[in-house]
């Protein structure tokens, strides 16, 4: 099943072209454009790769203005790329930060990189924004300014103020939760900047026990269900288990 996308787009009034596929998973497909001032825009266009996805393209459009409305309440953090217009019913753009993802990093961070990362984390939790996906390293770039920035809220979760006792569940639940994200970014730490770990981070690199619960109940079966479906993940363009396809497609990086 090919996915379509244009090989030109106007944004905000200007021209821009397709210059190459940056990631295309399981859920979507994420398209990077360029205008003649070399400004990037990257159109991720939700749709899912697998039979019968096109009998579930009105869950991809659900899925898409989900994660948009999520999105838009970024709106001025410092580290997270300005969000841009709708395209179609399934996709959006965003600005493209330019830089690397932590995956592919190669070389030496900034000492203080991983406190620039909790400052975003902790102004998304002040909005009510449990991120959820930090374990994937794909999902943070290292940009060309050697600064963090965050992408991709397709799992993340936005906790609506609730009165009452439901409000007061919801808070407790989402303080819970946010557990998460913290303990994410010093476990990467631990990985890149061992020796940088003070003893409250070291701490905070260890699960919670009601975080371990989650894992259990939820992190861990979806993981090992999208290994099976694409093994080698998706920081990386990745195709069809069952299909054994090779893409040669030279726009690919």
């Amino acid at each position: 099943m090919d996915r379509k996308y244009p090989s030109q787009v106007e944004i905000n009034g200007d021209v821009y072209q397709y210059e190459k596929i940056l990631k295309d998973d399981f859920f979507s497909v994420n398209v990077l454009y360029i205008n003649g001032g070399g400004i990037r825009y990257v159109l991720k266009l939700s749709d899912f790769r697998f039979i019968f996805g096109l009998l579930l393209r009105p869950l991809a459009v659900f899925f898409s203005r989900r994660e948009y409305a999520i999105y838009k309440r970024t709106g001025g953090i410092e580290g997270i790329p300005p969000l841009g217009p709708r395209f179609g019913m399934r996709g959006y753009f965003h600005y493209f930060a330019e830089g690397t993802t932590l995956h592919q990093f190669k070389g030496e961070l900034p000492a203080n990189f991983f406190d620039g990362l909790l400052a975003i984390i902790k102004q998304l939790h002040q909005r009510r924004i449990f991120y959820l996906d930090l374990n994937k390293l794909g999902n943070i770039i290292v940009g060309d300014d050697m600064r963090p920035y965050l992408i991709d809220f397709q799992v993340s979760i936005y906790f609506r103020p609730l009165p009452g006792f439901l409000g007061r569940i919801g808070d407790k639940i989402f303080n819970s939760l946010i557990r998460e994200d913290i303990y994410h970014i010093y476990k990467h730490k631990k990985r890149f900047q061992p020796h940088l770990m003070t003893a409250d981070e070291t701490s905070l690199a260890v699960r919670t026990g009601f975080n371990s619960w989650y894992n259990r109940l939820w992190g861990a079966p979806y993981r090992k269900v999208k290994r099976l479906i694409y093994p080698s993940g998706s920081n990386e363009i990745v195709w069809y288990k069952w299909k054994k396809l090779k893409d040669k497609d030279k726009r690919m990086p």
